[in-house]
């Protein structure tokens, strides 16, 4: 099966990008793999194919305007963003995925994407014109049965021409990245009240990541971006529709400190 897409789209990497809204996700904020290494929410004008080599094994690909690298910082790429509108496209980016749902293993599936193109676009600093080759790629599986739901991913990324970018932003950006994490949820309300529509999960979220997971050579690593959350929470839906959330994240550094922090939230879609 093929299908084709053009216009304003979402980039094809991770869980969240493609469904972003709070609903769908544990936790107030977003995993911060899923908004620092995979800069989610991620969209750019493209055109591309989407659709089906078996009903267990999808595709999507697209070619869209590249990333602005005059956007990428000490904090990751996700300001490279451009978003459609005032988008430069001198520059190009390829993005793909695949996503498998064996038959063997009921509610289980696996995948992985990949993202690359220069990022460039105008930039010209000190006479020089960077390419800024950008790569990221992610690997993802996850379960779920009953009332489990279970997802891990992990990401890596490469930025061509680092030294140029962090002299050129007066701060260090990482020449790698990388980060992963894993969570785990269980829908009580079931256990509890047969054939309930409602929704109440606990959950645990744990996650390490760094921006900066190398510096280029003649500038200094920024060990306070190399961080773990420890996070649990909980979150109750009167309706699918509708969540209420509360969640606790504790955040440690490999030099400095971070702070923790507890969040409250409803979201909701229509």
């Amino acid at each position: 099966m093929v299908n084709a897409r053009a216009g304003m789209v979402l980039m094809p990497m991770g869980f969240i990008n493609q469904i972003h809204e709070p609903p769908f996700y544990f936790g107030n904020n977003r995993p911060e793999v899923e908004r620092r290494i995979i800069p989610t929410t991620w969209r750019e004008i493209g055109v591309g194919l989407f659709g089906a080599i078996t009903p267990n094994l999808t595709y999507t690909g697209y070619v869209v305007n590249g990333l602005d690298a005059q956007g990428f910082n000490s904090n990751g790429i996700r300001d490279g963003r451009q978003g459609g509108a005032t988008a430069y496209a001198q520059n190009f980016g390829y993005v793909a995925r695949t996503d498998y749902t064996p038959d063997a293993l009921p509610g289980v599936s696996v995948g992985g994407s990949a993202y690359v193109g220069n990022s460039g676009q105008d930039l010209e600093f000190n006479g020089q014109k960077p390419n800024v080759f950008t790569q990221l790629y992610e690997a993802h599986v996850q379960w779920k049965y009953r009332g489990l739901e279970f997802r891990t991913l992990g990401s890596w990324g490469h930025i061509n021409d680092a030294g140029i970018l962090s002299a050129f932003q007066g701060e260090t950006v990482g020449s790698q990245n990388y980060g992963w994490y894993t969570e785990v949820g269980y829908d009580v309300l079931p256990l509890i009240f047969k054939d309930t529509p409602q929704y109440l999960a606990p959950f645990f979220r744990y996650e390490q990541y760094d921006t900066i997971a190398k510096a280029p050579n003649g500038f200094k690593d920024n060990q306070n971006l190399d961080r773990q959350i420890f996070q649990v929470g909980l979150q109750y839906k009167p309706i699918p529709n509708v969540v209420i959330k509360a969640d606790y994240r504790n955040f440690s550094a490999e030099e400095g400190s971070v702070p923790d922090d507890f969040n409250l939230g409803l979201g909701f879609i229509y």
